[in-house]
């Protein structure tokens, strides 16, 4: 897979315009369980990477995401395939091909990372992350994507299925149009915020069942989660913990378990809001009815 991936993400580069350099944004905080942190920063610390947070506090650099350039010689290569292997480990790093120079792109990225709540409470906006990036370009308004993707020319990254896609950028005008933070409305952060769910979910899922959760392919997990998240919003469960338990049923009885003659009544009731989950297992699993 890292050789494909490699392969892939080389065709890019090396169809990119003239005039422009691929780089790598990598969020050392999505690599903190990989062994070789430390020796990760190093790495793209002498390939020249700046910290787009510009946070350089010790206990911050090991936790912030940096921008590194891929050069176009045999060192840069190297680096591109290595960021791949960090790609394939965790949600750490996007690619961005850009006509604009290293620390005037560090710099608007770091403007794209400031965002207002709809109370204007601010939060960084993680477009830094693979699992968001996606999600946040689909809710921009028409006005807000054509300031905030220009940027030049390709924004890369891995989706869930760990296949590469690009996000077409618009091009980046000499000055930045882009004005921070960037404003969420209602409707922006519901949906934001209900797909980050999946992410929240999952892990959940591999620790209370995992070897059903672990069976399911890699690139199956995401949407088998999300109809997961579905079923349990039909029953108006809220709780993280509720959410889960409804995923360990699936995984454990079949997806189609609520519809089976001990648990149909029971999950008529819980949608009714007569019983808790809890409630309706201990009936359903009993064998009476409500």
């Amino acid at each position: 897979m890292l050789n494909s991936l490699h392969q892939a993400l080389g065709e890019h580069i090396d169809a990119r315009p003239s005039r422009t350099t691929a780089f790598a944004w990598v969020d050392m905080a999505g690599l903190s369980h990989v062994a070789q942190h430390a020796d990760i920063l190093r790495v793209i610390r002498e390939a020249g990477a700046v910290s787009v947070l510009q946070d350089e506090r010790p206990d911050a650099l090991l936790a912030t995401p940096w921008l590194v350039p891929l050069d176009d010689d045999k060192a840069g290569r190297s680096l591109s395939k290595r960021t791949c292997d960090w790609a394939l480990r965790g949600p750490a790093v996007t690619w961005i091909i850009s006509p604009l120079p290293l620390q005037d792109l560090a710099a608007r990225l770091h403007r794209r990372t400031e965002a207002d709540l709809p109370d204007q409470h601010p939060v960084l906006m993680r477009c830094f992350d693979p699992r968001v990036l996606p999600e946040l370009v689909h809710q921009l308004k028409a006005s807000q994507n054509e300031t905030f993707l220009a940027l030049g020319h390709e924004w890369l990254y891995l989706d869930r299925s760990l296949r590469l896609q690009a996000i077409p950028l618009h091009a980046a005008p000499g000055v930045d149009m882009f004005e921070a933070p960037l404003q969420l409305d209602e409707a922006q952060f519901t949906a934001l915020l209900d797909a980050s769910e999946v992410d929240q979910v999952m892990p959940e899922l591999a620790r209370e069942a995992p070897l059903e959760f672990l069976a399911l392919r890699a690139d199956q997990r995401a949407s088998w989660t999300r109809r997961c998240l579905d079923l349990a919003g039909t029953w108006h469960l809220e709780r993280l913990a509720d959410k889960v338990m409804v995923g360990v049923l699936m995984l454990k009885l079949g997806e189609g378990f609520h519809l089976q003659p001990a648990w149909a009544p029971w999950m008529t009731a819980l949608q009714a809001r007569k019983v808790s989950l809890l409630q309706a297992i201990e009936g359903a699993t009993a064998g009476v009815q409500p």
